[in-house]
């Protein structure tokens, strides 16, 4: 039987590509939420734990939906908005860069009179000329001064330190188990959010988000090698010469790519095989 441990759950929410992931991805030193240029990316739930000082911080990210709600599939945004009612603490992002002091006004006065617990990361402050970055902090603070407010660059690691510093050393943990990390080497959803990432930043507008991909097959070989065979299901045959690209190119690229990304983060050899399938019409009733 496991002993509890001091464990503290919080929720990282925001617009669309306003660093989520990247910030997940860095806040844990490994890559477990899929990163791309395009909006609406992660489409479900990530979790992982971060353990320090007989501690653990479970961070959750999730699909940007904010502000967002009438355009996003209801399970994405009934996946993403429920976090905020079952963690500790809301990280709550916002790409100061191109969020307007008034969409940053709204949506924390939502959280606040949902009486939800957050912290404003402004992210993205790499980007942004020093006089701007003060100017719009001082307005934020004006509206907000009593939520604590930290400016960071998730990408460029700059203010994380100090987040979990100020984390560690203010908020309450409370007993509970320790979180157990599923091997992501033989992870099905892991396997295919690799995939899926690398369909997205090769295959551009003439693709839709909701491609579906299915982990058929994981098997860990004598050497140790992972084998996995993964179908992309495809709601239109004119599809499948696009992802496929001439002569074959860019699914070999795809899958090239998602090997490398795999090995790297895992340090471990895959054997990557994808597949293209045409998505089965519903039959009528009466057919």
């Amino acid at each position: 039987m496991q002993n509890n441990i001091k464990t503290l759950k919080i929720g990282i929410l925001g617009e669309p590509n306003t660093g989520k992931s990247t910030l997940l991805n860095n806040l844990l030193n490994q890559k477990l939420s899929i990163v791309t240029r395009k909006a609406n990316t992660t489409i479900k739930n990530t979790s992982a734990a971060f353990n320090v000082n007989n501690k653990q911080i479970i961070f959750t990210d999730t699909p940007g939906i904010i502000t967002y709600k009438k355009n996003i599939n209801r399970a994405v945004f009934k996946e993403a908005s429920n976090i905020a009612l079952e963690v500790d603490l809301i990280l709550l992002l916002f790409n100061i860069k191109k969020d307007s002091i008034d969409k940053i006004k709204i949506i924390c006065e939502y959280f606040e009179k949902n009486n939800l617990d957050f912290f404003i990361l402004l992210n993205k402050v790499d980007l942004l000329p020093e006089s701007n970055f003060l100017k719009k902090v001082s307005q934020i603070n004006k509206y907000f001064h009593k939520n604590v407010i930290f400016s960071i660059s998730a990408l460029k690691n700059i203010g994380l330190n100090k987040l979990i510093d100020h984390i560690l050393k203010t908020r309450d943990f409370k007993d509970d188990k320790p979180y157990l990390q599923n091997d992501l080497a033989t992870d099905i959803l892991y396997l295919k959010e690799i995939v899926r990432e690398k369909v997205l930043e090769n295959i551009h507008a003439e693709i839709p988000f909701n491609l579906i991909f299915n982990t058929d097959k994981v098997s860990i070989n004598k050497d140790k090698s992972i084998t996995v065979h993964i179908t992309i299901i495809l709601s239109k045959s004119s599809y499948k010469p696009i992802i496929l690209g001439k002569k074959g190119e860019n699914i070999r690229k795809i899958s090239m790519l998602a090997r490398r990304d795999l090995e790297n983060n895992l340090k471990k050899k895959f054997h990557l095989y994808i597949f293209l399938k045409k998505k089965k019409k519903k039959k009528n009733k009466g057919d």
